[in-house]
């Protein structure tokens, strides 16, 4: 997985996706999935919060 893909994966993971979906768009594997930690995720949530883009 390349580091573009995996800033996606976060991404999708902090905007609420199923893993279902994700993997269904993004043809990665549940491996992949949870390669990512709730840290990594949550981070980005703050991120996003601060910009506006998330509540």
């Amino acid at each position: 997985m390349t580091e573009q893909i995996k800033r996606q994966l976060i991404k999708a993971l902090a905007y609420g996706k199923s893993k279902d979906e994700i993997k269904e768009c993004m043809g990665i594997s549940d491996e992949d999935i949870n390669s990512i930690t709730a840290k990594e995720v949550e981070a980005e949530k703050v991120y996003y919060r601060e910009m506006g883009y998330l509540q």
